[in-house]
């Protein structure tokens, strides 16, 4: 089946365009100082759209002046009062989320699909396991009870000729997710944002979207991604980061390589691979690095690495490597500068 590319903002997406990465501001938008910081550092770490709940009159405000002063699209997102869509399409919005359950009917629904098609805006629309309503237990499996309740919804659109739709069907449960995105790769041409509505702190929380989204990705299903955490954004951001470097998704996605330490280490191993992997968030290239502890494992395991740093054996001083072999000994702040000067240029 062919599978339809459009723009969201100045970004691409189905059919083969990149997989895009999208987060969510973890703050009512009305706060937009520090919104607009947080969106700003993510896009330059490789974030693609961003996320923003509005729920009053004060945040459609709010959004137009954050999409004023940040670079990547944002996606407005709406729930119950369709009135706050249009108002979000006004302020710019790049994107409207909404949940076509409790937007108040077909008729407001068609008012929003309007606005968005004169202002050629796409639509992310969705069922998950949570809102099934009417459609629960109404077929074999979950899955096909909600590409039931998504027909549904798609038939309005359809109506109204507007085919701009990203399709979400999310879960809490990774083991819902492989059956329910194949089968909706296969019946519809529609892009599919993919994800676990919530997952958890980091860790964990990473763990859990790995199994549901990994298989996804490697079969090719997935336009949009979040990993939903509970944590920091830019811990949401690096898990899905890695999700598209190891599914093969993505070629521009560093990968660092740190030793667990153990009491051979004479050197800080975290602290340090703390600053590296800050400064790796914001390149761009299939570049391996590695941060190991003490010379015994360290040159000889890592040898595959691009560069990297290995305890020496004496306290505080870095044997500076690339592909296992040394390149010389330095203290921390000259060999953190080298290293990033090798992979700068690499």
């Amino acid at each position: 089946m062919d599978h339809l590319q459009f723009q969201i903002g100045n970004k691409t997406i189905g059919n083969g365009a990149p997989c895009l990465i999208q987060s969510m501001g973890d703050k009512k938008t009305t706060c937009v100082k520090e919104m607009v910081e947080e969106t700003n550092e993510l896009a330059s770490c490789g974030l693609d759209m961003m996320r923003f709940s509005v729920l009053d009159q004060a945040d459609i405000l709010a959004l137009k002046e954050i999409k004023r002063q940040v670079s990547i699209p944002i996606i407005a997102d709406i729930h119950f009062d369709y009135r706050f869509a249009l108002g979000a399409i006004e302020a710019g919005a790049d994107k409207i989320r909404i949940n076509p359950g409790n937007i108040g009917g077909d008729s407001k629904l068609r008012i929003v699909i309007e606005a968005c098609k004169k202002k050629n805006i796409p639509m992310r629309i969705g069922v998950n396991s949570g809102s099934l309503n009417k459609y629960h237990g109404k077929t074999s499996s979950k899955a096909d009870d909600i590409l039931l309740a998504l027909d549904e919804t798609i038939e309005v659109f359809q109506e109204e000729n507007f085919d701009h739709i990203v399709l979400s069907l999310k879960s809490s449960n990774p083991d819902d997710l492989k059956e329910v995105y194949e089968k909706a790769y296969a019946k519809y041409p529609y892009p599919l944002h993919i994800g676990l509505t919530e997952s958890g702190f980091s860790t964990l929380g990473t763990i859990k979207s790995a199994i549901g989204l990994y298989p996804l990705l490697k079969e090719g299903i997935g336009d949009t991604l979040r990993v939903s955490l509970a944590d920091d954004r830019i811990e949401e951001l690096r898990a899905a980061k890695t999700l598209l470097r190891l599914a093969g998704r993505r070629n521009d996605i560093p990968d660092l390589i740190v030793c667990p330490t153990c009491g051979r280490t004479q050197v800080d191993v975290k602290p340090i691979s703390r600053e590296v992997l800050s400064h790796l968030d914001h390149v761009f290239k299939p570049v391996k690095v590695a941060i190991m502890g003490c010379p015994v494992n360290g040159i000889g395991e890592a040898k595959d690495a691009t560069f990297g740093l290995a305890g020496s054996g004496k306290k505080d001083l870095y044997v500076l490597f690339t592909h296992g072999k040394e390149i010389g000994l330095y203290p921390k702040k000259e060999a953190l500068e080298k290293l990033y000067a090798l992979i700068d240029a690499f």
